[in-house]
């Protein structure tokens, strides 16, 4: 498949293993409601979390290798 913004060459991610990886990153926020000094990495994990989510859902896992960027 090649990419639609550099007709570069995509390549196929685990759609299963980003999501897992992204829904676990994501509950790390429940770490922060019982110690308040990992507010800050916590956020940082949902944020990273929810881009894998939605890297597997709607970028379908796949990845351009020349500009680094999923297609929707």
């Amino acid at each position: 498949m090649k990419c639609k913004r550099c007709s570069g060459e995509m390549i196929q991610k685990s759609r299963p293993r980003l999501l897992f990886v992204g829904l676990a990153m994501c509950s790390s926020i429940a770490l922060a409601f019982f110690y308040k000094f990992l507010w800050a990495p916590a956020i940082l994990l949902a944020l990273a979390g929810a881009y894998l989510i939605i890297w597997a859902t709607l970028g379908k896992g796949q990845w351009c290798r020349n500009c680094k960027m999923f297609n929707l």
